[in-house]
């Protein structure tokens, strides 16, 4: 088929399909009643598949592929997985790519198999292996002095302007880090924008992966979150999995940097309660999860040699937490991170105070962010604090589309904190009048009034969280003990479903 012609393929997306066509539109034009995709010129076709041991294949996505530079790989007209797949925890993913219509319904098989090791004689070998062996030596000192005279020859042309991040690929890659190529790394389909870059659906070594892709002009908000994730012990149920970073030059010639994540399906906590309601026991189960993640952030940690230093947010929002497959959230996004103990970089005065105060998104910040008067005798304790504020709107957002919380009447639809205050797009000048002149907060539903202990409690956990006197407000280890003991107080006092017992326990054995 001709490079210009446009393309149709099979589509399927485990993500919700609104999501999908808001996202696609420069790429193509979803059908949803025959599930196929109109691409744009010059696209291709793709496929991935999962594969489980007992020789089960399960569908994860098709749809359109514009990743410029592997089309040549994919002009066959069957959608052939030509590499042998990793195995990736109990089963390998599959993945192929094709250039005509439709092509990308199944996927065939083509790699070699390995060939079973068979026992060869030594002697008659010897000359042979000899000559192998200085061969190969040979061909490996000439590369090596080749990539030392281009390493240092590109240094010299592009001066020292890069020296952070390579400083941190090298003293700071995490083990299995290195052994990640990401010259297989293939950019699938764009997932969503954000204030630093992009975040697209990729495929590493035929593994899902989510890719955030930073302009040169943020390039410091891409150091700064890849040193947050490469702390020691910052691994966390939680808190969301980094697999991989690196520079690259862009399809216009710019420089551009990637950071590589686990991929998870159901996106942010914003879009799934927005799609998504909830009874009491999920409900409780997404809060505390993202309560669990952030008083670990916060918590300073040494085991032997290893040292993670106490870590505020400062951009705790629903948007910056993912929903996992099991109804437990991981936080994301640690651009404007601080790292509270421990070696901090030195600022002094204005530039002090600015870089503590001048941050977040502005609907999620804290009466003390919004005044300029976040308290810098005691850094630590204040920047947790601001994020604990926001934590306590986060909650709020979530149990506002709890079914359980509004018995015999249909739950409202989701809104962001102050959205019925403030609109869609708040301005500074709006949040600094509502939330620290007048002092108001996201109101309470009618349907909250009633007097049950698992509601009071509930509330009062917020209203802890958000309090206008920072030094008041919960600690994350106190919230995260009030979220758990919430799922024992709503079976004592509603006598619900067995079915909650056992979630109460877990959780309650998790503190």
């Amino acid at each position: 088929a001709a490079q210009g012609e446009e393309r149709e393929c099979a589509f399927t997306d485990q993500q919700q399909q609104w999501e999908v066509e808001r996202v696609a539109g420069g790429e193509g034009r979803v059908s949803p009643e025959n599930t196929t995709i109109r691409c744009a010129k010059g696209s291709h076709c793709f496929g991935l598949w999962e594969k489980s041991p007992p020789g089960e294949v399960r569908l994860v996505k098709q749809g359109c592929w514009t990743h410029l530079g592997d089309h040549q790989g994919c002009r066959d007209d069957r959608c052939v997985v030509t590499n042998l797949p990793p195995q990736i925890q109990n089963g390998t993913y599959h993945f192929c790519c094709c250039g005509s219509d439709m092509c990308n319904v199944n996927f065939t098989e083509d790699f070699p198999l390995p060939s079973p090791t068979t026992a060869q004689p030594i002697y008659p070998r010897t000359l042979r292996y000899e000559e192998t062996v200085i061969i190969a030596l040979a061909t490996v000192s000439v590369m090596a002095v080749v990539a030392v005279a281009a390493f240092f020859g590109y240094r010299m042309m592009h001066g020292d302007g890069k020296q952070g991040l390579h400083n941190l690929n090298m003293m700071e890659a995490a083990g299995s880090e290195s052994s990640l190529d990401l010259d297989n790394l293939k950019l699938l389909e764009l997932i969503g924008r954000g204030r630093y870059g992009t975040v697209y659906c990729g495929s590493l070594d035929e593994r899902p992966v989510a890719v955030k892709v930073f302009t040169a002009a943020n390039r410091q908000n891409f150091l700064n979150e890849c040193s947050i994730y490469r702390l020691p012990l910052l691994e966390h149920d939680s808190i969301a999995r980094f697999v991989a970073a690196d520079e690259r030059t862009g399809p216009e010639g710019r420089t551009e940097y990637l950071l590589v994540m686990d991929y998870y399906p159901h996106g942010s906590l914003n879009r799934y309660l927005s799609v998504q309601t909830n009874d009491w026991v999920s409900s409780c189960r997404l809060a505390h999860s993202v309560t669990r993640g952030l008083a670990y952030l916060h918590t300073e940690l040494l085991k032997g040699d290893l040292y993670k230093p106490a870590v505020s947010h400062r951009d705790l929002n629903s948007r910056n937490i993912l929903v996992k497959a099991d109804g437990t959230c991981v936080i994301i996004d640690f651009g404007l991170s601080m790292k509270l103990t421990g070696n901090r970089p030195a600022r002094h005065g204005e530039e002090e105070n600015a870089a503590i105060s001048e941050v977040g998104t502005i609907r999620y910040m804290a009466p003390e962010v919004l005044e300029g008067a976040v308290n810098l005798r005691d850094c630590e304790s204040a920047l947790k604090q601001v994020d604990m504020y926001a934590l306590g709107l986060v909650y709020w957002e979530t149990f506002m589309r709890c079914t359980d919380l509004f018995p015999g009447e249909s739950v409202p639809e989701y809104q962001m904190a102050f959205q019925a205050e403030a609109g869609n797009h708040p301005t500074f000048e709006d949040m600094q009048v509502l939330v620290s002149r007048e002092k108001q907060r996201p109101k309470f539903p009618e349907a909250w009034k009633e007097n049950s202990l698992a509601v009071r409690s509930l509330k009062e956990t917020m209203e802890d969280c958000w309090d206008q006197d920072a030094e008041a407000r919960l600690t994350a280890q106190c919230a995260e003990e009030r979220m758990a003991e919430l799922l024992l107080i709503w079976d004592r006092s509603k006598s619900v479903s067995p079915t909650l017992n056992p979630m109460s326990t877990t959780l309650h054995n998790e503190r």
